[in-house]
């Protein structure tokens, strides 16, 4: 094995231990001790530190490895090698100014309440030394129960663990970091989530209910219109609660448009654009929705008229008595009230959404169609949240193939002595 130069050169050094041979006088002579580099980093304002680092088996490899490091850290930010863990994670927080509200506060939760105390005060250089401190991080999450008793779904460690790994992308761009330790963390798999949704019988018995009965003397469901359309149009929540009349509804072409939702917070309701870019859309319905939907505004009407000067003029569709905005979370448990008067499986409102497109891909509309109509980013991701649908739909196209492909088809009919008789399939004729 080549041992290098003997020459000493500045920050390359032999690390000697007491087993190691040597000469009189107490000396060192030729061993096998592992050698170390040392390189003096420039932290800024005369701010210097030295990174130290051993196990070289020999001062050839000691060198390439201070050379390639001294070569990733030209253009680091000055203040690289102080900052946290945590002190990033609140920088790289601040400067994502698009992020939808419930995200940002998903994402402060995981850094205040996972990632600071377990890592927040760790040095974010020492990540790049110990790749380890994050995949250590991970196994630790999958298996520390909360305060209930239960372990992290992993579903939501893979959201953590994505979080994180955007953040460290970032570092990587700014040159806090020459890599990123978190794209070496393997993560359990997630089961796929059971889609829970209505037959087309149980969705029309939940909407002849909300119709009212007058011989029974059950009057029509106050907001049934907005039930009627979330399930036809397989609108989110927040962006039926989001509709306005003037700006999105027009009856006569039958089209709405999404353009803001209304989500709740636990700073409240906040109005704000959709959920993604493809969440911005033009919505078509059929001329029994715009039946509906002018029915409730007439209705809609006569309220603001009972109510005269205390009606607040919101230009929302649909809203309480008085005018003013609805409470996504009020929405969502009369839905299931209704669901349990109806007779049908009590279901989540978001499940009106996933009835809607699976009901549409049964009756044969196509997966891009549907995929723009729910506001999905990629016709990709509906078929593989729909898979189900996909399994039921080619098993109708494998029963619709075997019918023309049926050796049924192939049987030959008796020829009689008039004339020859073509055979019915293939386009075989028997003479």
């Amino acid at each position: 094995m080549s041992r290098g130069s003997n020459r000493k050169e500045p920050g390359l050094s032999q690390r000697h231990g007491k087993t190691c041979p040597r000469k009189s006088g107490g000396r060192p002579r030729a061993c096998e001790c592992p050698w170390e580099y040392r390189l003096d980093i420039d932290g800024g304002r005369n701010n210097r530190h030295q990174e130290r680092k051993g196990g070289f088996a020999d001062k050839e490899s000691a060198k390439r490895a201070r050379d390639e490091r001294a070569a990733a850290l030209l253009g680091r930010p000055g203040d690289a090698h102080r900052m946290t863990v945590g002190q990033y994670l609140d920088v790289w927080l601040a400067g994502k100014v698009r992020l939808r509200p419930t995200t940002r506060e998903s994402y402060t939760d995981y850094i205040e309440r996972l990632l600071k105390p377990a890592i927040g005060s760790v040095k974010l250089s020492e990540l790049e030394r110990d790749p380890q401190i994050v995949e250590r991080l991970f196994r630790d999450l999958a298996v520390r129960p909360n305060r209930h008793g239960r372990t992290m779904s992993p579903a939501t460690l893979r959201r953590v663990h994505a979080m994180l790994r955007a953040a460290l992308n970032k570092a990587v761009r700014t040159r806090y970091l020459v890599f990123n330790p978190a794209l070496a963390v393997e993560l359990p798999e997630v089961p796929r989530p059971k889609i829970t949704v209505w037959t087309a019988e149980e969705t029309i018995d939940f909407l002849d209910y909300l119709d009212g009965d007058a011989e029974l003397g059950r009057k029509p469901e106050r907001l049934r219109a907005l039930y009627h359309l979330a399930l036809v149009t397989g609108m989110r929540r927040g962006e039926v609660l989001g509709q306005r009349w003037e700006e999105d509804v027009d009856l006569d072409a039958l089209l709405t448009t999404v353009a803001e939702q209304r989500v709740r917070t636990r700073d409240g309701v906040i109005v704000g654009a959709p959920k993604t870019k493809a969440g911005e859309r033009p919505v078509t319905f059929d001329a029994g929705t715009g039946a509906v939907l002018a029915q409730h505004r007439a209705e809609q009407d006569a309220e603001r008229a009972a109510w005269g000067a205390a009606w607040t003029d919101t230009g929302l569709v649909f809203t309480n008595e008085d005018g003013t905005a609805l409470s996504p979370d009020f929405v969502s448990r009369r839905f299931q009230a209704l669901c349990r008067k109806a007779g049908v499986p009590v279901i989540r409102l978001h499940d009106l959404r996933h009835t809607s497109a699976t009901l549409g891909l049964l009756a044969g509309v196509s997966i891009k169609a549907i995929s723009a109509r729910v506001g999905h980013s990629s016709s990709w991701f509906t078929a593989d949240r729909y898979v189900h649908v996909d399994h039921a739909v080619a098993r109708d196209a494998a029963d619709r193939i075997a019918q023309v492909v049926s050796l049924d088809s192939r049987r030959r009919v008796p020829v009689t002595d008039e004339a020859p008789v073509a055979a019915t399939g293939g386009g075989v004729s028997t003479v």
